[in-house]
């Protein structure tokens, strides 16, 4: 819970302050004042919504992690926590969207890159859950496969010739 929590609340802090400072390398005051004199809108309800929508899904999460009425197997728990986190990237990029192409509307010499490395971070542990999420399917997918019995053959210890 704590890790889908962290990401939700660095993702509001990412797209609400730090990459709208990095990216245009003024004060938020500063990028705010100019955004809003270039008609340019700013929003920090997306960081909210991404820091609440995110705080939910990790309480659902433990919720049905812990509760006796939801038993769900090591893999689903596992599977839904990195689903979690994979998909926090996208709507990641989708709500810090609106902040960031303001700033570069507003600001000519903007500076994507800075504001990139700060969210590079996230991309890539989204990126790590994925796989984690995908590797974990597969998983539960071959596990009944891998625990069959291979059936007798004809003449093989069951007491009948080929």
């Amino acid at each position: 819970m704590v890790a889908i929590i962290a990401y939700a609340v660095l993702g509001a802090m990412l797209m609400n302050d730090w990459a709208v400072v990095a990216a245009s390398g003024v004060p938020l005051e500063t990028a705010i004042t100019d955004m809003a004199a270039a008609n340019q809108p700013y929003s920090a309800i997306p960081g909210a919504v991404f820091a609440s929508l995110g705080i939910v899904l990790a309480l659902a999460w433990g919720v049905a992690t812990i509760s006796r009425r939801a038993t769900l197997p090591i893999w689903a728990t596992a599977s839904m926590w990195a689903g979690i986190l994979a998909l926090g990237a996208p709507a990641f990029f989708f709500t810090a969207f609106g902040n960031m192409n303001s700033v570069g509307d507003t600001y000519y010499n903007w500076n994507a890159e800075a504001a990139f490395a700060l969210e590079a971070p996230l991309y890539m542990a989204s990126g790590v859950a994925f796989l984690g999420a995908t590797a974990t399917m597969l998983a539960a997918l071959a596990m009944p496969v891998l625990r069959k019995k291979p059936s007798p053959r004809p003449g093989h210890g069951t007491g009948e010739t080929a």
